[in-house]
C-alpha cells in the first residue's frame, strides 16, 4: 500500500511530550464490542461497549460517538459536572455509527435525556430522514423494551446527515466516513484547529474502493480509532461478520501517516491477559499503535498526543 499524500488538515507529525495548554480532548467510555464484559477478568482494560467523547477545546459542549453501555457513566459525568460546576443543562451532540444493539444499548441510561433543559442531537449517516432517525431509536429506547421514553422528554433532537457531506457540529468538523458493515456504518473524521480524530468502527476490510477511500479519509489524522475485533488467525471463521482486525488497521496507520492508533472493539470472550498480549503484539508492530483501554484520556494539540 503506498501512502497518500498528507492533505492540507493534516497537523505535522509529532507525537508525545508535553502538550500545550488547551487542545482537542477524547476520552473513552467504552471499548468493548458486541455485549459488554462484566467481570474481575476484564478489570484491568475495561467491559463497557462502544463510547467515545470528544470536545474541541477544553470546557467545549461534547460530541459523543455511540451510546454503548459506556453511555451510562458518561452520561452521570455530564450530569454531576450540571450539579456541581456549571449549572446549567447539558447542550451536546450524538453521533450514531449504526443500530447494533452495542452501540446504543446505553441510550436509555444516559442522563442528559433526563435532565430539563437539556438538549441532545441526535445524528445518523445510515437513515434516509429525521423521521426515521427517531423513530428507528424511540424503538430502541422505550417500551415493551424499557419501562419509559427518555427521547420523548424534550431533550431530543433528531439529524439525519448525507454520508457523502460534511457537517459542523459541537466545534469540529464533521467528516463521514463510509465503512463496509452488515446494515451499513458510518465512521467519522473529527476536525479542528488542534488536530483531527478518526473513528473507524464497525468496519470490514476487504473491499478495494471502500479501503482505498478509508485510507485517503484517515490520512495525516493524530489519533485513529480502529475496529480490530480479531487478529489474522481467528479472523476468517468471521469473514462477512463486519469486523476487521488488528494488523488491517496497524497497516493502514503505518500507510495513512496516522499518529496514534488505538484498537477497540474487544471481543466480550477475551480477558485481560488475552488483552494485555495482544496489547504487547500491536506495540511490537508499531510503537505508536495499542489497545483502547476504557477510561483512557488524550490530549491533541499542535501535532502532539498527550495521554492524560
Amino acid at each position: 500500500m503506498t501512502a497518500p499524500a498528507v492533505p492540507e488538515h493534516a497537523s505535522p507529525a509529532r507525537a508525545g511530550g508535553d502538550a500545550p495548554p488547551g487542545g482537542l480532548l477524547a476520552s473513552v467510555w467504552g471499548a468493548g464490542g458486541s455485549a459488554p464484559a462484566g467481570r474481575a477478568s476484564r478489570s484491568r482494560w475495561g467491559g463497557e461497549t462502544v463510547c467515545f467523547e470528544f470536545r474541541a477545546a477544553p470546557g467545549a459542549s461534547p460530541l459523543i460517538v455511540d451510546l454503548g453501555s459506556g453511555a451510562r457513566a458518561l452520561g452521570a459525568k455530564l450530569a454531576e459536572e450540571v450539579r456541581n460546576v456549571t449549572g446549567t443543562p447539558p447542550d451536546l451532540d450524538v453521533i450514531i455509527t449504526h443500530f447494533h444493539f452495542d452501540h446504543v444499548m446505553g441510550m436509555p441510561f444516559f442522563a442528559p435525556f433526563y435532565l430539563p433543559g437539556a438538549e441532545v442531537r441526535l445524528h445518523c449517516g445510515i437513515v434516509r430522514s429525521d423521521e426515521e432517525l427517531e423513530s428507528l431509536l424511540k424503538s430502541l429506547a422505550g417500551p415493551p423494551w424499557f419501562p419509559v421514553q427518555p427521547l420523548a422528554m424534550g431533550a431530543a433532537r433528531f439529524h439525519a446527515f448525507d454520508p457523502a457531506e460534511p457537517f459542523e457540529a459541537a466545534g469540529f468538523r464533521v467528516v463521514p466516513l463510509r465503512l463496509n458493515h452488515p446494515g451499513g456504518c458510518v465512521g467519522v473524521r473529527l476536525e479542528t484547529s488542534d488536530g483531527a480524530v478518526c473513528v473507524v468502527g464497525d468496519h470490514e476490510h476487504g473491499e478495494p474502493e471502500i479501503d482505498a477511500a478509508l485510507e485517503v479519509a484517515v490520512a495525516g489524522a493524530d489519533l485513529m480509532i480502529y475496529d480490530g475485533a480479531y487478529d489474522e488467525a481467528t479472523y476468517p471463521p468471521h469473514e462477512g461478520w463486519g469486523h476487521s482486525t488488528w494488523e488491517r488497521g496497524v497497516a493502514l496507520a503505518r500507510a495513512a501517516g496516522v499518529r496514534r492508533t488505538l484498537i477497540h472493539h474487544h471481543l466480550p470472550q477475551l480477558d485481560d491477559d488475552a488483552l494485555d498480549a495482544r496489547d504487547a503484539e500491536i506495540r511490537d508492530a508499531l510503537p505508536s499503535a495499542g489497545l483502547a483501554r476504557q477510561d483512557m484520556r488524550f490530549t491533541i494539540r499542535g501535532g502532539r498526543v498527550t495521554e492524560r
